[in-house]
């Protein structure tokens, strides 16, 4: 515990609000009680709703953002104004047990004794004694890059931004240039949006869960339909009413170790025996999906089970031999993949066998991945931007190891170079968080690169005080994701504020 409370105190207030806001509003969310009474279950649902709008409330702003001078306007309003409701709340927690222990929360007092009253009832961490201040590394906090870009001796922040010619140079028309506007786009948000779409992003998250551990499932996957938290959350619900209505007509007690994705995609396969998919279309019927799931035995289980224990094993023969991890691409069948694995063991334990002094012929390539893909996806052989290794799956263990050899300088040279623009975004996402007070800095797509996260970020923090400080009134406690160039500032659907790697 103590251990625990220690990490606690090493990251700003703002992301351990965040935090214990997530871990609070899963365990006392009204879908985790569908089994009791409907008394108990309106009173979760107006716990979760005002608790949203209290650590909305300016003191805690203000507390989150680590000010000296904390606003209290909302208490006073509470006394003089009827239409506040902010006051002792009773709700339950569910124990491990499925014990239903009543407690309640005073949310008519000071941020930190709301914090701690929430910590200590789901035994998370207690919140860090008194307003963060400046570690004693950030003294000495090098925030300038340590390649040629950048002079990390006599450079300021300001000279860093003008020297990099990223926003001053970049030709934008008057559109762009409002759309990419971050005080802009932040003076003329609503704060309401933020919490309404992080209350969907918590209840989408718990009608996983429920739906998870109803059906016994090892996850349930949503995100590659696109589909917002709020509707998501809607469809997670029908999912689970299913299995309410209907699970004596199921084959199997458990569907562990299957993982369920809906996807909209057009397949022929619904259930793999290989990746241990259960794919449904979300416009299918509930009977539909009922059809499907039904196929499903206590004898597929088992065979999912064993078709895992012979890929592990294959696996580890020819990870062995090649001296690099193999995974499966995204175009490559589960089942193609399984039978390259076992083809490619059976012919790493011929070559150890016949000619044991060739096995050291392959280089050893750390934290790079062979990428298997399906034969049409990937005719040749080749190194990715990200320095992994990409091969086809008709390829046999002779051009694999001789891809390996050729490519392996580049892939090492790919590797270290991402792995140092990596390293100098990690020191510009840490200064970030600290001068912004934000949770988190996330890319939001893949084509944004770490040179291009770190010039966005020494743009933020390249701002002059009274820019940060206005700034900082609305980021606080909020997660920023960079997107692509062009892009513009806008609300992400978990209420993360996205700008573009060459905002304003």
């Amino acid at each position: 515990m103590n251990t625990v409370s220690a990490a606690a105190n090493t990251v700003p207030i703002s992301v351990y609000i965040s935090r214990l806001r997530r871990a609070f509003l899963l365990r006392v969310h009204p879908d985790r009680f569908r089994s009791q009474s409907e008394k108990v279950r309106k009173e979760q649902a107006t716990l979760v709703q005002v608790i949203s709008d209290r650590l909305g409330e300016n003191d805690f702003v203000d507390f989150a953002a680590q000010r000296r001078q904390i606003r209290s306007d909302f208490l006073a309003n509470a006394k003089s104004n009827s239409t506040f409701t902010y006051k002792d709340y009773p709700y339950s927690i569910e124990t491990k047990e499925g014990k239903l222990i009543k407690s309640s929360i005073q949310l008519n007092s000071t941020p930190r004794k709301i914090l701690e009253s929430m910590s200590s009832t789901i035994s998370f961490p207690p919140p860090p004694d008194g307003l963060d201040v400046e570690p004693s590394t950030m003294d000495s906090f090098n925030i300038y890059s340590t390649t040629d870009k950048y002079d990390s001796d006599n450079q300021k922040v300001d000279d860093l931004i003008k020297n990099a010619g990223m926003f001053g140079s970049t030709k934008t028309t008057s559109r762009t240039i409002r759309d990419c506007n971050l005080m802009n786009f932040l003076q003329h948000m609503n704060p309401n949006d933020i919490k309404t779409r992080k209350l969907n992003r918590i209840n989408a998250t718990a009608a996983a869960l429920v739906a998870r551990r109803a059906w016994k499932l090892a996850a349930i996957d949503g995100t590659g339909l696109g589909w917002s938290s709020a509707s998501m959350a809607i469809l997670l619900r029908k999912f689970t009413e299913l299995y309410d209505e209907h699970k004596s007509k199921l084959r199997t007690k458990s569907f562990y170790p299957f993982r369920l994705v809906f996807s909209g995609d057009e397949f022929n396969k619904k259930v793999d025996l290989y990746s241990g998919v259960i794919l449904l279309n979300p416009a299918a019927t509930p009977l539909q999906w009922l059809e499907t799931l039904q196929t499903i035995t206590d004898e597929s289980i088992t065979q999912l089970k064993h078709n895992r224990v012979i890929l592990e094993q294959n696996l580890s023969l020819v990870e062995s031999h090649l001296n690099v991890r193999v995974r499966k691409g995204y175009s490559c069948e589960p089942s193609d993949y399984h039978h390259f694995m076992s083809k490619m063991a059976m012919a790493s334990v011929n070559i150890e066998e016949n000619d044991k002094s060739n096995t050291s012929l392959t280089p050893q390539l750390n934290n790079v991945c062979l990428v298997i893909e399906s034969s049409q996806a990937c005719r040749r052989c080749s190194v990715r931007k990200d320095g992994n290794i990409e091969a086809g799956v008709g390829m046999d263990i002779h051009k694999i190891r001789n891809t390996l050899h050729k490519f392996a300088a580049a892939s090492v040279e790919y590797k270290k170079r991402e792995s140092q623009h990596k390293h100098e975004f990690n020191k510009f996402q840490q200064r970030v968080v600290y001068e912004y007070g934000v949770q988190n800095v996330q890319k939001v797509s893949n084509i944004v690169t770490y040179d291009q996260m770190s010039d966005c970020l020494i743009h933020l923090l390249g701002k002059e005080d009274d820019e940060k400080e206005k700034l900082r009134n609305y980021m606080t406690g909020q997660t920023v994701g960079i997107t692509g160039r062009g892009q513009p500032c806008h609300l992400g659907d978990d209420g993360s504020i996205q700008m573009p790697w060459n905002v304003q």
